[in-house]
């Protein structure tokens, strides 16, 4: 945004005007605008829109000057609001909604004029280098409101007063849905501002990313969570993290075949997507499909072998059918058939135990200290019983991580 283009002069002592009638005069009303005397502009701008003599004609009409007067007078009143003197600064509490009234005023008496005001030099000032200005200087106070004074209702506040003036510009409107309104806990201005930020064509994801977590997380809405989901995913498709949030609100809502078609959809997208391909074997694990399973987590590991994940969750499911062996012998009783029955399932236990512990091996120098492999480690060692030197290493490792007693 480019800076307003005239500069106020250094205040000067401000001039008495006790007792003494306030005559209505547009030019000496911008004059002392100009000398930065904000109190003397301030009482004959005053003194001229309160005029009707002033600012209607004889028909009726708003008069010839009626526009640049409040034109004037908004600009007069952004001055006290963004001024650093504390005696211009009490002429008024609340100068703002005063300047937009006068703003909206002078542009519905003219709303084709492209400049109401002139510079110290008599040139020009067109409506859009004042607004623009003021636009700046409201917006740095919103930045230091926010990174300062750390007061986020101030920062929203002086946002939306930006706004007025640069309505459509997507930096200010990022900052307002992404930043300002999530600090200051103002849901709904959260989701508007985003709303706002891709309809005047923005391109960054972050909108969506805070809209999506302010209405899962903050509001508890996962119908709208999910469009926000399912719009993210159709505008930015390389994007490897807005699946997965499709995919946690069907898991959320208990629409597992949904969440499968989704992912099945992205996989045929992407070849090269690791992570689809992964949560599709999740998603198919949980409908207990798991050859289907071990199916995906495959392909996700073959498009990247160092990927942590899907080599977990297969190793977990091999560990499955050891696991499944052990609570069958654990089932069993103390009789003579029961014993032999337990005899014969126990070598049937060490040698799934065999197939599954390269898995988790591998695992293990993939990720030292993951709390699941290491554990799942102490059980297989432990219950292959040769295995001692292995226990006593895996239990020194967990206890140093905190992990066992």
């Amino acid at each position: 945004m480019k800076k307003l283009l005239f500069v106020l002069a250094i205040a000067v002592p401000l001039t008495s005007q006790a007792q003494k009638e306030i005559k209505p005069s547009l030019p000496k009303a911008d004059k002392a605008f100009k000398e930065n005397k904000l109190d003397v502009a301030k009482e004959i701008i005053d003194a001229t829109t309160s005029s009707q003599e002033y600012m209607v004609d004889k028909k009726g009409n708003p008069s010839k000057n009626a526009a640049k007067a409040w034109y004037l007078k908004a600009v007069v009143y952004c001055a006290l609001d963004t001024s650093k003197n504390p005696a211009f600064k009490a002429l008024q509490s609340n100068p703002f909604p005063i300047a937009k009234e006068a703003f909206e005023k002078a542009k519905t008496i003219e709303p084709e004029t492209p400049a109401f005001l002139t510079d110290l030099m008599g040139l020009p000032l067109t409506n859009s280098q004042v607004e623009t200005g003021f636009a700046q200087t409201w917006f740095n106070n919103a930045v230091s409101a926010y990174q300062e004074e750390k007061d986020y209702k101030k920062a929203l506040r002086l946002t939306e007063e930006t706004m007025f003036f640069i309505p459509s510009d997507t930096s200010v409107l990022m900052n307002a849905g992404v930043f300002f309104a999530p600090a200051a806990d103002d849901n709904e201005k959260t989701i508007l501002y985003c709303r706002k930020y891709i309809a005047a064509g923005g391109k960054s994801a972050d909108p969506y990313i805070m809209m999506f977590g302010t209405y899962r997380d903050k509001m508890k809405d996962y119908d709208n969570a999910l469009v926000v989901a399912k719009e993210a995913v159709a505008k930015f498709p390389n994007n490897p993290d807005f699946p997965r949030y499709e995919l946690d609100i069907y898991i959320k809502q208990g629409k597992l075949p949904e969440a499968k078609i989704a992912m099945e959809k992205q996989v045929a997208l992407d070849p090269t997507d690791k992570e689809s391909r992964y949560y599709l074997g999740v998603i198919n694990y949980e409908l207990h499909d798991i050859e289907a399973a071990k199916k995906w987590y495959n392909e996700a590991t073959a498009l990247d072998p160092k990927y942590f994940d899907p080599q977990l969750a297969y190793a977990e499911l091999i560990y499955a059918d050891a696991k499944a062996v052990k609570d069958e012998m654990n089932q069993l009783g103390i009789t003579k058939e029961d014993q032999k029955k337990r005899f014969a399932l126990d070598k049937v236990y060490v040698e799934k135990l065999k197939i599954t512990l390269p898995y988790f091996e591998k695992l293990e120098k993939m990720s030292p200290d993951d709390a699941k492999v290491l554990d799942t480690l102490l059980n297989i060692y432990s219950d292959l019983g040769d295995q001692p030197a292995n226990v006593a290493r895996i239990e020194k490792r967990m206890k140093t991580l905190g992990l066992l007693d």
